[in-house]
């Protein structure tokens, strides 16, 4: 699809985002084109970090925070003249700067900050200017950080992504990390939680910024490097890792899911044979999350092979059909019960899509309660990707699937809806009148004073 031109990056109004680059390739149709202030010291830094990651929880609740899609409508202004939106804009600015402190618990909080400022708020326009600022921060975390700063720069990152989401930026941000990310994902010497947080981040942003169908491939092909770590050994006997590096092999498929989701049904069918036997392998493993994360795995490989062959169906079906049903009715006690019951509500949905062609259904309410809709989820890619996106967005999942442009075209929801001050809604609504007659309301006083008397004069004999 042709690239359009887009619009001015300080434009409050909605703009309708552009598809992404043409692709020479054949697989190209399918894939889709969604695509210095002085540092406090001491006790005060912590006070400006806290102050950043928590700054209008209220007006979050009501979902009447500005965004970049409403700047203009944002409410009043502090006492040295500041809108909100600035006075937001200027804590997050001060917290990027505790992000270049020498302490690394410093740095680690500011970092955790700003991923919260992200995920409360749209910050389009922000980012848009700051973005290559932004971008370094993660950098730095990601090349000389340890453990815990280099998952916090990942999360970071994958909120710049989102906010970005499919503008050029993005893009950017794309090949800047895209390098390093994989780097990190195959680097032994990293921790598992850092290696399965950029797992993430690469998948996600491949998924949101990735123009070119070549390197869409190249990603799929270093996620399942990392996953086949726990596939079967030569005499047939699964690994058994430890349950962090089982979480980050579980990150590489649900990432490798994520981008078959964008990819063409042909070539999903031309490696359904070879990926549903992989995953039925990891059925049989001791993790419940990798289990079910192989289950819907092989529900969307199904989908997508039957958008190309409508007929299409494992050679050892009656096998998975079989495996599936004893994962949809496990009640084996050594499990926890937790574990149990969310395996069979997934693999129950799992078996209606393999044995009988049914694909799931679940309808999400977004938006403020004056202007509510509905995500639809009619297919394991929609379900999944969603999946994808509520893993990072976290607590800012409403709002940001209410106001950020780029998310909102990935799921045809329109344009954002306006904002609208609940309070000022609720100071105009005229007080209903009593619609009641005189002689009713005689009736009515009448009538609860001879109850009031027959109650009265109740006896109660033994």
């Amino acid at each position: 699809m042709p690239k359009e031109k887009r619009g001015s990056k300080k434009a409050a109004a909605v703009v309708v985002l552009p598809a992404g680059k043409p692709s020479s390739t054949d697989d190209a149709q399918t894939f889709k084109a969604q695509t210095s202030a002085a540092r406090p010291q001491g006790r005060a830094q912590d006070a400006l970090l806290a102050k950043t990651a928590s700054n209008h929880d209220d007006d979050d609740d009501n979902m009447s925070t500005a965004s970049d899609v409403t700047v203009s409508t944002a409410r009043g202004s502090d006492d040295d003249g500041m809108s909100e939106i600035e006075s937001y804009e200027s804590k997050i600015k001060e917290t990027m700067d505790l992000a270049l402190e020498k302490s690394a618990q410093t740095r680690i909080k500011a970092l955790e900050a700003l991923t919260t400022a992200l995920q409360k708020r749209v910050m389009t326009s922000f980012l848009m200017d700051n973005y290559v600022t932004m971008t370094d921060l993660v950098e730095r975390a990601l090349n000389k950080g340890r453990g815990t700063e280099m998952v916090a720069g990942a999360k970071l990152g994958s909120l710049i992504i989102l906010t970005l989401a499919t503008y050029e930026e993005a893009e950017q941000v794309y090949q800047t990390l895209q390098p390093l990310l994989l780097k990190i994902m195959k680097d032994p010497s990293a921790t598992p939680a850092a290696r399965q947080q950029c797992t993430t981040l690469l998948a996600l942003s491949t998924f949101l910024a990735c123009q070119d169908v070549t390197e869409l491939k190249t990603t799929c092909n270093a996620l399942h490097s990392i996953y086949a770590q726990s596939l079967p050994k030569g005499n047939g006997d699964l690994p058994t890792p430890s349950a962090a590096v089982t979480a980050f092999h579980a990150a590489a498929v649900g990432g490798f899911c994520l981008l078959i989701s964008i990819m063409s049904p042909t070539y999903v069918y031309s490696i359904a044979d070879s990926f549903v036997k992989e995953m039925f392998s990891l059925l049989r493993s001791s993790d419940v999350d990798m289990r079910i994360t192989a289950g819907e795995a092989v529900a969307l490989c199904y989908e997508l092979a039957r958008q190309h062959d409508d007929d299409y169906c494992w050679i050892k079906e009656n096998e998975l059909s079989e495996a599936l049903n004893e994962l949809a009715t496990d009640s084996q006690k050594f499990r926890a019960k937790k574990d149990r019951k969310q395996q069979r509500a997934s693999f129950r949905d799992v078996i209606r899509t393999v044995d009988e062609g049914e694909l799931p259904y679940e309808a999400i309410t977004i938006g403020p309660h004056h202007q509510l809709q509905q995500l639809e989820l009619d297919s394991w890619s929609l379900k999944l990707q969603y999946q994808a996106l509520c893993n990072s967005l976290a607590i800012g999942i409403n709002h940001h699937f209410t106001y950020n442009v780029g998310i909102r075209n990935i799921y045809d929801l329109g344009p954002p809806p306006l904002k609208v001050d609940v309070n000022a809604l609720l100071r105009s609504k005229v007080k209903r009148p009593n619609h009641q007659s005189d002689a009713t309301k005689s009736r009515i006083r009448a009538r609860n004073k001879t109850r009031d008397n027959r109650a009265e004069d109740k006896q109660y004999f033994d």
